[in-house]
């Protein structure tokens, strides 16, 4: 049997064709697109402590609907000008890489972002919806670094920060969100952090203030009432405790479900597995129930618009100059993820990379990466990034063409305009979702050990450099009160401009993998490098913070004759934390 035909960039599909494969392409990255905004805005759930006051000026189930839909418009505009590949008139620049990949929300930012947000509403007492602005103005101003380096050699960058670096970044990332995809599964994270105890007073701290207007937080005594149960009103009538059996049980048959999927699903399902999982999980969960309870309602479908766009929802902009540096790296990390994973793309439709061509379309893609960042913002939805899931689809179809690109735009587009579909996605239980986050988070950490161990045969100065930056990584993500509380206190005298100071470098020591990357990223230029020791420089192509890319492009070059024996042709490229490349990355 001869092997299937392969539809290089430009070859024409037709329309039918091209809708069908670009919604395999939207299938492959929509669970873990969805995952970011519904990870930050669980944060305008719940009451401040001790008050009845609730963190959102508005309805939160709204601003989580929103933000899902902001989301996938957003991620439809910018695959779009991704997959054209526009030549910047009169120059030897592109804008987009031009070739079949798509863009996705980025979970590099979802630590950052919780971060800040929680910082700005439990110490200085902002609604969630400033908060949430002031962190989409920082992010916008951050935005420029990918566009920066999309003018610097390929080479320069990959020095900066060599596969150690982004790999301990990356893993640190996954470990972060992998603590949120558990409180999700153990039925949500507000009720996580306020499971049920006894009527009583306990040690808080609330939002104060000295004379000189700095704020701080003071110790105090608040009541708690007998604890929170796990759900949510408007999509739930099934109110549990936390790690419930029946949440447990619900989060698993999405984990098993995957499990499954991957070991006798075909090559399309081992592909699309996350979403099909969740999906199956939402199933069972809608049509059962807990003692006459459902654990799914339609009231937020109901009331739902049934179309929908950007802006409808509004945040105040705002700047958190403490964010810079974290930012600084994150969109550093998420560069050089790009240049990774448009190799692999690249590769996997058969063109040449180490030409003028393919270098001039990987900086189109991370000028893009820039523009997407700056525009997603103002757009009111977290920063985007290339994602790689993208490379095994077409691996899978030997489908490479363009078309199939803008079909995936189109796709994600029209899931978010319609307020139906997003109000949907917002009624999946917690558990359920959580189940599904999980699995992603954990790719992001092994992809981030994949980068180390590809990038580095590991010899005594790389494993010094991983042993000295988890050590304090893995330290300030299990006690993160290690770094927060006493180390640099805040004083009545302090002026304005040294507590944004203060503020930074705490932000910086007490993020895991902040952290992690600067330590790994100062060792790694002090240490002298041993006489043995190979020099590799730069994240390997296409290894990517939840994107199996390496399978990808080794799908990409598979046999003929593995074709001719109808061997299935598979790269798994589940991404993640933002739920990601670092999805995650």
């Amino acid at each position: 049997m001869p092997p299937p035909r392969f539809f290089g960039k430009d070859d024409f599909l037709g329309l039918f064709v091209a809708l069908v494969m670009g919604l395999q392409h939207a299938l492959a990255m929509v669970g873990g697109l969805i995952t970011p905004p519904l990870l930050v805005s669980t944060l305008a759930f719940g009451n401040r402590p001790g008050t009845t006051t609730p963190y959102a000026q508005g309805d939160p189930a709204e601003i989580q609907r929103y933000l899902v839909q902001a989301a996938l418009i957003v991620c439809g505009i910018m695959t779009f000008f991704q997959v054209l590949g526009v030549r910047i008139y009169k120059t030897k620049f592109q804008y987009g890489a031009g070739v079949l990949s798509c863009m996705g929300i980025s979970f590099t930012t979802v630590p950052i972002a919780t971060s800040v947000i929680g910082t700005l509403m439990k110490e200085q007492g902002q609604t969630f919806e400033q908060a949430y602005g002031m962190c989409l103005g920082t992010i916008a101003m951050c935005g420029v670094i990918p566009v920066i380096l999309s003018f610097f050699p390929i080479r320069v960058i990959k020095k900066i920060f060599p596969p150690l670096v982004c790999g301990i970044v990356i893993m640190m990332i996954g470990v972060h969100l992998i603590g949120s995809g558990f409180k999700n599964w153990g039925g949500g994270a507000f009720c996580a952090d306020n499971w049920q105890h006894p009527p009583s007073t306990r040690a808080c701290f609330l939002p104060a203030k000295y004379p000189n207007d700095t704020s701080y937080l003071q110790l105090n005594q608040c009541w708690v009432g007998p604890g929170v149960l796990c759900g949510d009103k408007t999509k739930t009538e099934v109110f549990l405790p936390f790690g419930s059996q029946q949440y447990i049980g619900l989060g698993f048959l999405v984990f098993i479900t995957i499990i499954f999927l991957e070991i006798f699903g075909s090559p399309f399902m081992r592909n699309a597995s996350v979403i099909l999982a969740l999906l199956f999980g939402y199933l069972i969960a809608a049509v059962t129930n807990y003692q006459g309870k459902k654990y799914v309602i339609t009231t937020k479908i109901d009331q739902a618009p049934g179309i929908t766009f950007l802006w409808t929802t509004t945040f105040p902009l705002g700047f958190y100059p403490p964010a810079i540096i974290p930012l600084m790296i994150v969109f550093i990390i998420t560069s050089i993820e790009t240049v990774g994973d448009t190799s692999a793309t690249m590769e996997a439709s058969h063109m040449a990379v180490d030409t003028e061509d393919g270098t001039r379309r990987i900086k189109g893609a991370l000028l893009n990466d820039g523009i997407s960042g700056i525009f997603s913002a103002l757009a009111t939805s977290l920063p985007l990034t290339t994602f790689a899931q993208n490379n095994g689809v077409i691996a899978l179809t030997n489908v490479a063409a363009r078309q199939a690109g803008f079909a995936a735009a189109f796709w994600l587009f029209l899931l978010g305009i319609l307020g139906k579909v997003g109000a949907w996605i917002t009624t999946i239980p917690e558990c359920v979702l959580g189940g599904m986050t999980t699995f992603l988070f954990a790719n992001v950490i092994a992809s981030g050990i994949k980068i180390i161990v590809n990038g580095d045969p590991l010899t005594r100065r790389s494993r010094f450099i991983l042993a000295c930056s988890l050590a304090l990584a893995f330290g300030v993500e299990l006690v993160p009160q290690w770094a927060t509380l006493n180390l640099w206190p805040v004083t009545p005298g302090m002026s304005p401009g040294l507590r944004g100071l203060r503020d930074a470098i705490i932000l910086v020591i007490s993020t895991s993998f902040t952290l992690g990357a600067v330590v790994a990223l100062i060792l790694n230029l002090i240490i002298p490098k041993d006489k043995t020791d190979p020099t590799v420089t730069g994240c390997s192509p296409g290894a990517s913070s939840v994107s199996t890319d390496k399978d990808a492009k080794d799908a990409s070059y598979h046999s003929e004759a593995a074709q001719a024996s109808g061997a299935p042709v598979v790269a798994i490229a589940q991404r993640h934390s933002n739920s990601g490349r670092v999805q995650g990355a």
